[in-house]
């Protein structure tokens, strides 16, 4: 393995280890409090403020937010979201929350942040 080998120090890389759900379990660590979502929303108004409420409301740190449009649906969004929790409960509160007020929550990924 090779370290320190980009040209810029704010450049990070990501890489994703896609696991069949049965075994998923076993990769996820009791520190895993950053999440990568993909979510979309009924559109009217007030759904995104009703779908970033639950992440206040339980102290959950948003760190990013991307609109992406939908394929065939114009003017509506697919949203991209990196979020992250002081504790797995929270966030897990959280996450419970977000999906009742989505049309569609997915967890793209679940992990330990990097080290600030």
């Amino acid at each position: 393995m090779v370290e320190s080998i980009q040209e810029n120090a704010e450049n990070f890389t990501r890489f994703v280890l896609l696991l069949p759900e049965n075994e998923a379990a076993a990769w996820l660590s009791p520190d895993a409090r950053k999440v990568s979502l993909a979510m979309r929303l009924a559109h009217r108004p007030g759904a995104l403020l009703a779908s970033l409420a639950p992440f206040a409301k339980h102290a959950v740190n948003l760190l990013k937010i991307e609109s992406r449009p939908i394929h065939g649906r114009p003017w509506e969004y697919q949203f991209f979201m990196d979020v992250e929790a002081g504790d797995v409960a929270r966030l897990d509160q959280a996450l419970a929350e977000v999906r009742s007020a989505t049309s569609e929550l997915r967890v793209l990924g679940r992990y330990v942040a990097a080290s600030r």
